[in-house]
């Protein structure tokens, strides 16, 4: 069956999210007790090992987004970690892709949540309470790249408010060229195609990323 499915898994369409951050911004709720906040590089391990389950080098990713900038934000349940978003400020590769951010842009990307608290709205809360913390730190839009077959994130980004303003398909090319993009509708900004050329620029010259206090979100 793998050899069978191989030259389809080459493919992937998705819709590419906008999300305007300078307006009103609804927050939604869970309907559990739940604590949203940063990261810290002991609770990325955790997510890596406790439900980052799948990629065998997810530890290595995780840290690698932590040294290169990027900023994971956690829903957690007392001391159970039940999901986790990645939030990406400055232009730099992902899964294949290069992420060109202009000014005020910021790129949400690999949102989970653990399959036993699915049905909690615990995505919504993650995204929705992300908006107003990258507002307050005075980014303007936000972007997610979606695949247009995972019907729950179709639907999770649509009632958070985010607007499609592109269709893209993507084709895993070689591992050095990245994947080869070709937009079927609207604009595929800001996913551009990675060059063997590509580097993302030296850890010490990067900033932290901002850090968003715990809050609670309770029933």
């Amino acid at each position: 069956m793998a050899v069978l499915t191989r030259p389809f898994r080459r493919f992937e369409l998705a819709l590419i999210f906008r999300k305007d951050l300078t307006g009103r911004l609804e927050r939604l709720e869970t309907d559990a007790d739940i604590e949203i906040g940063s990261a810290s590089t002991q609770e990325v391990e955790q997510a890596a090992i406790a439900i980052g389950h799948r990629r065998q080098d997810t530890g290595e990713v995780f840290r690698w987004r932590m040294e290169t900038g990027c900023l994971c934000l956690i829903a957690r349940a007392g001391s159970t970690l039940v999901g986790y978003d990645w939030i990406r400020f400055r232009p730099g590769p992902d899964d294949g892709d290069m992420i060109a951010l202009s000014q005020g842009d910021v790129y949400s990307f690999d949102l989970y949540v653990d399959e036993n608290w699915r049905g909690h709205r615990v995505a919504a809360a993650l995204v929705t309470q992300s908006y107003t913390f990258l507002k307050g730190q005075g980014y303007k839009t936000l972007y997610a790249r979606v695949s247009l077959f995972n019907r729950k994130s179709v639907r999770n980004s649509r009632r958070s408010s985010g607007t499609p303003s592109g269709l893209v398909l993507r084709v895993r090319g070689s591992k050095r060229g990245g994947w080869p993009i070709i937009t079927l509708w609207g604009s595929s900004h800001p996913l551009s195609r990675r060059r063997s050329t590509d580097s993302v620029a030296p850890v010490r010259s990067l900033p932290s990323a901002p850090k968003m206090q715990h809050s609670n979100q309770l029933r």
